[in-house]
């Protein structure tokens, strides 16, 4: 049985975020807040701010989707009236505008692997988790980068409503990319619990990347780890033959 596509993970796998995201949204914020003459002060910008990873690492571990909206409608709690309408509508804004300004960059061999297995007859599906930059501004990272022209379908969980393990994101995928036998699929990410754990109860071949980051976590491990992107062109036959 051949392989009929690779599905890849983003975040860790294809590309990797540079840390600041929060920074680049403070300023964003001051300059709404300041432009606006808005009575928040600095304090409990960055403190309301500040405490959005851990939200989204709770609700996120918990199965319970955290994105924007979410977020946003906790700063604007913890705000209180010191905001009105049209101070939530520019800061919303300037919220949503601060995820194009990310530093990501790509993989090594990103770019080059996935179009490798396009070239190959082979389609490409992304699933990704999502948190406060969703699918629309995750293409435009893959874009800039060289691999979004390769992919045939991408399911973000934004989009989708859930986040990895859950079967539903990879049966978006599966359905996105026209697949009903998911034994001819090879899913590459670099999680235990959502990557693999996820793929793997969906029947598909389970790949675990670790050179961006190496998931130490407890949890089966998958049918491969490598350490390079490039070493994935060399062993999807292996799947193919039953590996």
């Amino acid at each position: 049985m051949s392989i009929r596509a690779v599905t890849f993970d983003l975040w860790n796998t294809l590309l990797t975020s540079v840390p600041g995201g929060l920074e680049i949204r403070r300023r964003s914020w001051q300059e709404v807040i300041e432009a606006r003459n808005i009575a928040v002060p600095e304090d409990l910008l960055w403190g309301v701010l500040s405490i959005l990873p851990d939200r989204f690492e709770t609700e996120w571990r918990a199965g319970r989707h955290y994105g924007p909206d979410r977020a946003l409608a906790e700063c604007f709690a913890a705000f209180g009236d010191r905001i009105d309408g049209g101070d939530r509508e520019a800061l919303a804004d300037a919220f949503d505008r601060a995820s194009y300004c990310l530093e990501v960059i790509p993989v090594l061999d990103a770019a080059d692997v996935v179009s490798a297995v396009a070239g190959a007859g082979v389609a490409v599906g992304i699933v990704s988790d999502t948190n406060l930059a969703v699918g629309r501004h995750l293409r435009t990272y893959l874009k800039e980068h060289g691999i979004l022209k390769h992919v045939t379908f991408a399911a973000f969980s934004d989009e989708v409503g859930v986040y990895k393990p859950n079967p539903a994101i990879f049966r978006a995928v599966l359905e996105g990319l026209d697949i009903d036998d998911p034994s001819t699929v090879v899913h590459v990410g670099d999680l235990k619990r959502t990557d693999v754990a996820g793929a793997r109860a969906m029947g598909m071949g389970t790949v675990r990347f670790r050179g961006a980051l190496d998931d130490n976590e407890p949890g089966d491990e998958a049918d491969l780890v490598i350490d390079r992107l490039a070493t994935l062109l060399g062993s999807l036959s292996d799947f193919g033959t039953g590996r």
